[in-house]
């Protein structure tokens, strides 16, 4: 069985490990940490693997990368995403023409995904889908409120509501 040939101290590696494990919040890097402090002290990974649920190889590699760049090579990068297609300043310009709730002066009965959608469209010339402009409506703050079709059932309105399931 062969065994690594550390590039680091193993020791100096496992002090450091022991130290960064106290400080770390996010949960995933302290599981990594852990696992390459724990083969560090001398457990094999082949065995280890089988409790941690974690394949050999990649304790493997997780031990190879610390030993060459130390544990900051565990950490999580950051993933960027697609960046948006409307810019902060645009989004702010949305805001604040749903919260005039001045839909009928832009030709809109009311303010919903079909509408915003067009809206964008018209004037920023961005296609977005309705569902794009429903996630919009929450990223800005507002909530879906459909409108109530149905007289209620806790007013007395019996003749309302007898007419309105004639229709």
């Amino acid at each position: 069985m062969r065994t690594r040939q550390y590039k680091s101290d193993p020791k100096a590696l496992l002090e450091e490990g022991k130290k960064l494990i106290k400080t770390i919040n996010d949960e995933k890097y302290r599981h990594k940490v852990e696992i390459v402090n724990l083969v560090l002290s001398g457990i094999n990974p082949k065995k280890l693997s089988d409790v941690c649920k974690e394949s050999k190889s990649t304790i493997y590699l997780w031990v190879k990368l610390v030993d060459e760049n130390g544990f900051e090579a565990l950490c999580p990068k950051k993933r960027n995403g697609r960046p948006t297609k409307l810019s902060d300043q645009q989004c702010l310009e949305i805001k604040s023409v749903l919260e005039l709730d001045n839909s009928k002066e832009h030709g809109y009965n009311v303010w919903d995904g079909p509408n915003l959608s067009d809206y964008i469209k018209k004037k920023y010339d961005i296609n977005l889908s309705v569902r794009q402009c429903q996630r919009l409506f929450h990223k800005l703050g507002f909530s879906l409120v459909r409108p109530q079709t149905y007289p209620s059932k806790n007013e007395n309105n019996k003749e309302e509501r007898e007419t309105f399931k004639k229709t």
